[in-house]
């Protein structure tokens, strides 16, 4: 034994400079991911002389650190150390390098102990606290590894490596700035080691210090000029600098020195990547999985690679595969649950995709409970679907992990305002604003939100704060003006409009609102121009059409308006809207089949809207199809029960075809509807006006004005109705009310010219049919009523003479027939007085 104990030492004495390497190889594969273990194992195993140490070593000692692990006997662990106090750091060296692999249960703790022993032994050999620092920095007990480290500097101020070491502790415990500070040291205690330069760059990379980063990697290649892992290093921050093809021209270099080194090629495909070159990075991740298959990251970042080219399936095979070579990976599965989740969204909530999706989110959360992005991406999944309440749940599991991530407090207020629930919508908005007031597209939101909630004054203060941050978003001056045209400002709205346009001239949308506010001035040779303007820039956008079409029908160029029609048609066959625009036109044009037509088309299209059926009823009305007209009318009622215009219009076809009770009952259940619409009051008015119940009908044309006082039909119709029951003076004063009320409507001064006539007041009578004439010299019916008002003017004058002769001269035989003549003149009068009348 103390034979084998001299060769030990002697062997020790003579291989000390070769284990020193040996040592400072190992701990620094232990200790640095930039150091690559292979190159390290090779090196060892050329080295023949190191072999031979560690295999004569092993063969006197292997035996005896086993007895240590037994625990056997205390004098003996101590005794081992006593014999060779360097022999448990020298196997703690070599067990971890097998650990690196392979690390076994309670290792740790019993290299540990060798370091104690070593350390009673000898405390004032820097080394074994160097050990001790390197073991609990393993088992991540870094505070007690800096303390470690801090005795063996302390007995070894001028070792390098020390600070070294210390400093990558440091690193991992995130305290970049003291790790910086002990970087430097190792640096001034030894300059030309170019890992001190490389890993206080990854320090400086950690701490987003890119420039001073890019400075150590030159260092480190200055002094290794052939270390590709430098040059690797150097590309990857040049990448971050958006510096591409420098980084592109480095990763080459770094291919060049070492081909076989698989990170060098997936560091190039990521920087491919961010260049949108994906067909270019997907040949390097390629290449990257050839050269080392089992690294999940490179299957990983291929799937996003063909996902961004929307090869989806494929993108799904290799998120498979990342997770299959690493199935605790919480984000590969994230991954392939946003990629699934894109595969026919659209379709329906049961699509399998999106259910799969939403199983893969579930099992990144399990594996990973603490990460938000995972419950917020769910969430997001179950907002598209329309399962607004569980993505509500999700966003609450995200805000309870991380409250203060303002994003998901926006992104639940989003939600929250999809489902109609405003008020809360705006106070989530609110904390959201609170937490980062400085973005402003939370209050960009938010205005839009009020506008949805009808508070227009407070959504422009809204947009105007976000403008005031970001002054050149185009979108923000757009959605203004849209606020500004609800509150009729519309010079405003046209001053946003315009500042939208000069901040981004080629959007479309932008010329299309200005031509809308512009149709809102009646500016329509200038809306045209605008809405052609955004057709130019966006020929395939069929609103445009369908705008230019609305405009062209206000300018009476209506067969223009049917072209653009028909065109937006053609764009977008399935837009029902389309079709109904073009039925209403066509309907205007009094051309009821082919409106009857495209209301038919446009129903098809869209079966469950109510108003499409009263529309198609209304024009069946206008053709005098009655029983059509009442299915119609039936059928919207049927979509929708609660509008009371569809129970009117109908008590009014019920009216024409003389089914007064039905047409009051319709009446009846329009007013209980909405009791403040003063259609339905006018209405049954109307009908009772026809059942001769005129008392009746006097309170509800009473209660239509009060509802609506300035209807000027109302007052006409409560006129026509007193003219009815004689009451001549009332009448003209109702007359008079619905002129006041609306000069320009003819047909009140034909009437009122007609009560006139009855009351004999010829002269006022002939002023008013003038006036109806002048306002509507159309109208027959105007010049006839004029010639029967002469007639009778005349009939009644050369009456009155008759008598007053027959009076005169009633002795005179010769006088009597005139008497009849008289008798027949009366006659006449009353006929043209009827006629009057009833026109």
């Amino acid at each position: 034994m103390n034979c084998e104990k001299e060769q030990s030492a002697l062997l020790i004495n003579q291989s000390q400079q070769c284990y020193n390497y040996f040592c400072n190889l190992i701990s620094q594969n232990n200790h640095l991911r930039l150091l690559i273990p292979e190159k390290a194992k090779r090196k060892i195993s050329n080295s023949e002389f190191i072999k031979k140490v560690f295999q004569k070593y092993s063969k006197i000692s292997i035996k005896k650190i086993y007895r240590l692990r037994l625990n056997k006997d205390k004098v003996k662990n101590y005794s081992a150390c006593q014999i060779d106090p360097l022999y448990n750091c020298q196997q703690l060296k070599k067990k971890t390098t097998i650990r690196l692999k392979a690390p076994r249960k309670n290792s740790l703790q019993v290299d540990l102990k060798l370091n104690d022993l070593a350390i009673l032994k000898n405390p004032e050999n820097s080394y074994y606290y160097y050990c001790k620092a390197a073991t609990l920095e393993k088992m991540n007990r870094y505070e007690e590894a800096l303390e470690n480290y801090d005795l063996a500097i302390s007995r070894d101020p001028n070792n390098s490596y020390y600070y070294f070491c210390k400093a990558y502790s440091l690193n991992q415990m995130k305290k970049f700035w003291d790790a910086l500070k002990c970087y430097d040291s190792a640096i001034k205690k030894n300059p030309e080691n170019s890992d001190y330069y490389n890993n206080k760059g990854k320090t400086l990379e950690d701490m987003n210090l890119c420039e001073a980063a890019l400075e150590c990697y030159n260092e480190a290649i200055l002094r290794n000029p052939n270390h590709s892992t430098y040059i690797n290093n150097k590309a990857q921050i040049l990448s971050k600098l958006s510096r591409m093809e420098e980084a592109l021209e480095l990763y080459d270099l770094a291919i060049q020195k070492d081909p076989k080194y698989s990170d060098h090629y997936y560091g190039k495909a990521n920087t491919l990547h961010k260049m949108n070159l994906f067909d270019d990075a997907l040949v390097n991740y390629d290449l990257a999985i050839q050269k080392n298959s089992e690294n999940s990251c490179y299957y990983f970042d291929k799937a996003l690679a063909l996902d961004n080219l929307n090869r989806k399936e494929e993108a799904l095979e290799y998120y498979d595969l990342a997770i299959q070579k690493d199935p605790n990976n919480s984000n590969y599965y994230n991954g392939k649950g946003i990629t699934a989740s894109q595969i026919q969204l659209k379709t329906n909530s049961n699509n399998p995709k999106v259910e799969e999706a939403l199983v893969n989110f579930d099992i990144a959360i399990q594996k990973n409970p603490e990460d938000s992005r995972y419950y917020i991406n769910k969430a997001t999944l179950l907002h598209q679907v329309h399962r607004y309440d569980e993505a509500l749940v999700y966003y609450d599991s995200a805000i309870q992990i991380d409250p203060e991530n303002s994003d998901y407090h926006y992104r639940k207020a989003f939600t929250l305002k999809e489902d109609y629930k405003f008020n809360e919508a705006l106070e989530c908005y609110d904390t959201a604003i609170e937490k980062n007031p400085d973005n402003p597209d939370y209050l960009y939101d938010k205005a839009k939100l009020l506008v949805l909630m009808e508070r227009y004054k407070e959504a422009i203060e809204f947009y105007d704060s976000a403008i005031k941050i970001n002054p050149k978003k185009s979108c923000y001056y757009n959605c203004k003006a849209i606020a500004l045209n609800k509150l009729y400002r519309f010079q405003e709205g046209l001053q946003n409009n315009d500042l939208a346009i000069q901040y981004d001239p080629e959007n479309s949308n932008y010329y299309f609102n200005k031509a809308c506010t512009l149709d809102k001035l009646n500016e329509t040779k200038d809306a045209l121009e605008n809405y052609d303007q955004a057709i130019q820039i966006g020929p395939n956008n069929s609103d445009y059409y369908n705008g230019k079409a609305s405009t062209l029908v206000k300018m009476n160029r209506n067969y223009e308006a049917l072209e653009n029609y028909d065109q937006a048609i053609l764009i977008n066959p399935n837009d029902f809207r389309y079709n109904i625009n073009k039925a209403d036109l066509l309907y205007n044009m009094n051309k009821f089949e082919e409106a009857l037509k495209n209301y038919e088309i446009g129903i098809q299209k869209n079966p469950e809207y109510y108003d499409y059926y009263y529309r198609k009823a209304n024009t069946l009305e206008k053709m005098n199809r009655f029983q059509e007209a009442l299915e119609y009318y039936d059928e919207a009622i049927l979509k929708n029960p609660k509008i009371s215009q569809y129970y009117s219009r109908k008590a009014f076809i019920l009216c024409q075809k003389k089914q007064f009770e039905e047409a009051l009952e319709n009446y009846d259940i329009a007013i209980s509807i909405d009791p403040e619409d003063s259609e339905g009051y006018f209405g049954k008015a109307n009908t009772l006006t026809q059942m001769k119940r005129f008392e009746e009908a006097l309170q509800f044309y009473e209660s239509a004005i009060q509802k609506n006082p300035e209807n000027s039909d109302y007052c006409y119709h409560k006129g026509f109705t007193l003219n009815q029951m004689q009451r001549f003076e009332e009448a003209l004063q109702w007359y008079d009310s619905a002129i006041e009320r609306n000069p320009e409507k003819s047909d009140y001064y034909n009437r009122k010219a007609n009560t006139l006539d009855q009351m004999q007041r010829f002269e006022e009578a002939l002023e008013c049919y003038d006036l109806a004439i002048q306002k509507n010299p159309e109208n027959q019916s105007y010049h006839i009523h004029k010639g029967i008002h002469i007639n009778l003017q005349f009939l009644s004058l050369y009456s009155r003479q008759i008598g007053q002769i027959v009076k005169d001269f009633e002795y005179l035989e010769q006088f009597k027939c005139l008497k009849e003549i008289q008798l027949q003149l009366l006659t006449y009068k009353i006929i043209y007085q009827q006629v009057l009348r009833i026109s």
